[in-house]
């Protein structure tokens, strides 16, 4: 069951799963791995403390205006350079691998989908075989993100300049979005 939770978890749009598809469909399956890689590390961060009992920090209200600071100011700093970027003329060759791994790592540490679903969602499967739940946990997510890098590879070779300076517009549209959640939860909490 815990496999499965975190599977439709990571499948279900965020900015994790966006910048997974993104950097998989401009940069090739190596840079895709290295931002798994990174949001891999983040989720273990995460189990770490599911781990520990730390779960209460993260969800008090100081760590979540903290960490939706953070995501706001992360995330409109990425949607900013998508939207200001100039056209795409990309040759969609795999690319030599640059930032992934630092990209996925902070999108996946600000990224309050991934504190409330480790948080609320995956809390109260947590019992005594907790390392073995932690484990099919990561498997899940891993797993789900190595689907969605499969899809977007097969589907790379459908997508021109002019389709991909769309999918990044979009993109910075849809971190945003976020963004402004980010906003009005924080508002909320600060009320």
């Amino acid at each position: 069951m815990i496999f499965v939770i975190a599977f439709i978890g990571a499948i279900t749009p965020g900015p994790d799963m966006l910048l997974i598809i993104q950097t998989t469909l401009k940069y090739g399956l190596k840079q895709a791995l290295m931002t798994l890689l990174g949001i891999s590390t983040g989720c273990i961060f995460y189990l770490f403390i599911l781990y520990f009992g730390f779960a209460k920090i993260f969800t008090s209200n100081i760590a979540q205006i903290i960490l939706s600071v953070f995501g706001i100011f992360y995330l409109s700093y990425l949607s900013f350079m998508l939207y200001k970027k100039p056209a795409n003329n990309l040759k969609f060759k795999d690319s030599k691998v640059v930032s992934g791994y630092k990209k996925g790592l902070f999108i996946n540490l600000s990224n309050p989908k991934v504190i409330l679903f480790f948080s609320i969602v995956v809390l109260p499967y947590m019992d005594k075989n907790i390392f073995f739940n932690l484990a099919l946990l990561f498997l899940g997510l891993f797993s789900a993100f190595l689907l969605i890098i499969f899809i977007a590879l097969y589907f790379r070779k459908f997508v021109t300049n002019k389709l991909f300076n769309i999918i990044d517009k979009i993109c910075a549209f849809i971190f945003i979005v976020f963004v402004c959640i980010l906003i009005i939860r924080l508002f909320r909490d600060l009320l």
